[in-house]
């Protein structure tokens, strides 16, 4: 319950998105164990009209970003100005930069 709400909240900040259930093609969370023992938490939202983001919970705030194109793997960037972050992934790896990519949280591994 706590996903779905997390997801209906994510509609409404990320601009584009249509408010309907039926926006949402697949929504996934994934669990990523990190360098110092940290973990990262993101929710990633696929769109039927074949736009991707992913929402990150940083600094107590929930951070929506948007898919850049990148020649290999899904890469992110924060959709509002006010941030800096970037969100390096590849298959089961991910990699938390912020600004002139500073490292935030770094090899980061999925349990799935």
């Amino acid at each position: 319950m706590k996903l779905k709400s997390l997801t209906l909240l994510c509609l409404f900040i990320i601009p584009g998105i249509s408010v309907s259930a039926s926006a949402a093609e697949e929504v996934v969370k994934t669990i990523y164990s990190c360098n110092d023992n940290k973990t990262m938490e993101v929710v990633y939202v696929n769109t039927t009209g074949g736009n991707s983001y992913a929402i990150i919970n940083q600094v107590n705030e929930m951070i929506p970003m948007r898919l850049m194109k990148m020649a290999s793997g899904a890469n992110y960037e924060a959709i509002s100005q006010d941030y800096t972050y970037k969100l390096y992934t590849k298959g089961k790896t991910a990699d938390l930069v912020e600004g002139n990519d500073k490292p935030v949280l770094s090899n980061c591994l999925s349990d799935n």
